[in-house]
């Protein structure tokens, strides 16, 4: 059976006009506002900081040796032992050093009488002065000679320097030593850490003695040690083409580890780039980039709007930008959320939640 015509119109209309019902209610609820982050704009140096990776090591170290060589007798410490200033760390065969100690000592004694008994001739006018003058130069040459032979079998043992550490042994007894060849290397205790790294040439030209730095070493992350430059050397080495630099870091709050050779990151801020000042951002805030321009978002606290900005980046330091031109003081970017916004769009700014 069909229905009759005027009630399928009557249906159709109803139907309509809920659809419309609906819509104008969907119209009517908005989304709510984006929820993101925000950061604020911080200044900063007008220069890149320098980056520089060395090798730590304590700041009075040295390669103890023998002054003569020979066989080694024997080595008293091992690495990692404490030592004190003047303990006998290591000794080699004396033998022959004492030998030649007691043939300087026997020609001296020999050289000694032939003057004295010179002397005596001389006054009997049975020696000229000449030839008492060449008794004199030999019982010179003499008492050098015994001089130097003492003073070589002192060095025929190695002693500590200073209170401190073994850090390496290099060799082992009974091995035979050149002179001066190192044996053992000791760090004095005390005497500070100190981080040796090379800069290129236009980066030792930025940097000077007293200029602050942060160092970070692979082996302890999450630490970081202010340190400053004591140290920069003023020719290039001829191997790497780079200049020696040398940092004292400042372990006073955070024990370092008694190593020497670990692998540090030192993040040098020249004085001279403290002479002018550029905005910083965190690197998160950065939306899209052409080239040296790069698009952020501003967070306006008043309207709780966004603004799309284009700002020329100066350079990337960790990770945070520094602009080319200054952004007003106490303005604030997005940092999280900042790739789904449109400028002019409300949003809703989520606080970090207090510790």
């Amino acid at each position: 059976m069909i229905a009759p015509l005027p009630l399928l119109i009557a249906v159709s209309l109803a139907l309509l006009a809920a659809c419309s019902s609906d819509a104008g209610h969907d119209a009517a609820v908005a989304p709510p506002p984006r929820a993101v982050r925000v950061a604020p704009v911080m200044r900063g140096p007008g220069e890149p900081p320098v980056q520089a990776t060395g090798l730590a090591s304590s700041r009075d170290e040295a390669k103890l040796a023998f002054k003569v060589g020979g066989v080694i007798a024997a080595i008293e410490v091992r690495e990692g032992d404490t030592v004190r200033a003047g303990q006998r760390l290591a000794r080699i065969e004396a033998a022959e050093i004492d030998a030649a100690v007691t043939q300087a000592r026997e020609a001296l004694a020999k050289a000694s009488r032939d003057l004295a008994r010179g002397r005596k001739l001389f006054a009997e006018d049975v020696v000229t002065r000449e030839q008492l003058d060449d008794l004199g130069t030999a019982e010179a040459v003499a008492r050098a000679q015994f001089d130097s032979a003492r003073f070589n079998r002192r060095y025929a043992e190695i002693t500590a320097p200073a209170d401190g550490r073994v850090l390496s042994r290099l060799a082992e007894p009974r091995e035979l030593v050149q002179a001066g060849a190192p044996v053992l290397v000791v760090s004095a205790s005390g005497s500070g850490t100190v981080l040796d790294v090379g800069l290129a040439d236009r980066d030792a030209l930025r940097v000077a003695v007293g200029d602050r730095a942060e160092v970070r070493f692979d082996a302890l992350p999450g630490r970081d040690f202010p340190a400053r430059v004591q140290e920069i050397a003023r020719a290039s080495d001829p191997r790497t083409g780079t200049w020696r630099c040398q940092l004292a870091v400042d372990t006073a709050n955070a024990e370092l580890p008694a190593f020497s050779g670990l692998i540090g990151r030192a993040r040098i801020v020249p004085a001279r780039s403290l002479a002018s000042s550029r905005s910083y951002l965190p690197i998160a805030a950065l939306v899209e980039g052409d080239q040296a321009k790069a698009r952020l978002y501003l967070f306006d606290a008043a309207t709780g709007t966004v603004k799309g900005v284009e700002q020329r980046v100066a350079f990337i330091s960790g990770r945070e930008v520094a602009l080319d031109e200054a952004l007003p003081d106490g303005s604030q970017v997005v940092t999280e959320g900042a790739a789904y916004l449109r400028d002019g769009e409300a949003v809703q700014v989520i606080r970090e939640a207090a510790p």
